[in-house]
């Protein structure tokens, strides 16, 4: 059985309708665009979560894939497969915008023992002669995850991904917010400035992304965002830190 098993389900109980009220009322209190605000939000939900810079901040997208079999051979005439489609390690209905992390199970079908698989490019990869042996890294090529070495018998693996935020593309305003209720606020701001943008109020909208943002003529001055983020490292508060020893110059106190 492997050990890596992903049990808990996220959800604030929070879907985009909650927010429409919030939005249209910023929004100059615009009611008959009811369907447009279901629009920002989900575009805001989407831009906010993909932000590489945030991507600490939202584990609530990050899954755990299904194991999948690598078959192994003593050659590739042999029939070992170096290259597999990506989309064989992901979730199905998911869409993987950053693989974390890929771990190799060395002892198949056991699956007791596993390895971590360090990422390198497929550039690098080429440069290798194909041999076959245990997988110590892979790399991705288009929609392909290969290998190196190319495996030497039939292992198991599994991904950890960051997925982009689910949506109810059928009943947008069904759409559940997976993401801490601490960034609603944030959210419908984001939603009503593209609401400004869309429709051609600027002024409005820069005034919104420079509270969103912080302001370009202030950079002491944070943004809502950038003020915000900092989940991982109030979960790292009480790391132990050694004490940085102070040398004095043999002139001090002179």
């Amino acid at each position: 059985m492997p050990i890596l098993q992903q049990t808990t389900s996220f959800g604030t109980g929070f879907i985009i309708q909650n927010l429409e009220q919030e939005v249209l009322l910023k929004c100059e209190n615009r009611t008959t665009d009811v369907s447009r605000v279901d629009v920002w939000l989900r575009d805001a939900l989407l831009e906010l979560t993909a932000d590489t810079e945030l991507r600490n901040e939202f584990d609530e997208l990050e899954i755990l894939g299904p194991l999948f079999n690598l078959t192994g051979g003593s050659s590739v005439a042999a029939g070992a497969v170096q290259e597999y489609a990506f989309s064989n390690l992901l979730p199905a209905g998911s869409y993987n915008i950053c693989t974390l992390d890929i771990v190799l199970w060395t002892d198949y079908p056991t699956n007791s023992t596993q390895i971590r698989l360090e990422n390198t490019s497929y550039q690098e990869a080429d440069l290798i002669v194909r041999f076959t042996g245990q997988p110590v890294k892979w790399y991705r090529f288009a929609d392909n995850c290969g290998f190196v070495p190319v495996p030497d018998k039939n292992y198991q693996t599994q991904a950890r991904i960051y997925q982009m935020h689910p949506i109810n593309d059928n009943q947008l305003n069904q759409t559940q917010i997976l993401i801490s209720r601490n960034w609603n606020e944030i959210l419908v701001l984001m939603a009503v400035e593209k609401g400004f943008l869309e429709l051609l109020q600027y002024e409005k909208a820069a005034a919104i992304h420079k509270l969103l943002h912080g302001d370009p003529d202030n950079p002491k001055k944070l943004g809502m965002i950038q003020g915000r983020k900092k989940r991982r490292e109030k979960e790292h508060w009480r790391e132990q830190k050694a004490l940085r020893p102070i040398v004095r110059s043999y002139s001090y106190g002179r």
